[in-house]
């Protein structure tokens, strides 16, 4: 079975287009079709960031002395 890409409404009633765009549109929510584009990260988004200084982490044994 050949899958259409285009079918022609205007065979139909008003009141029919209107019932055939609404399931369609059910039919995008149901399987949750979303846009296909590309999602672009600016430039620089996956470069590591340089750090100036950092303050020293406790020792384990030092956190639970008692």
């Amino acid at each position: 079975m050949k899958l259409m890409e285009k079918i022609d409404l205007t065979l139909l009633p008003e009141e029919a287009k209107r019932e055939l765009i609404d399931f369609y549109n059910f039919l995008l929510q149901k399987y949750k079709v979303k846009d296909n584009k590309l999602k672009v990260l600016p430039k620089g988004f996956y470069s590591p960031v340089k750090v100036a200084s950092y303050s020293i982490v406790a020792r384990r044994q030092d956190i639970y002395e008692r």
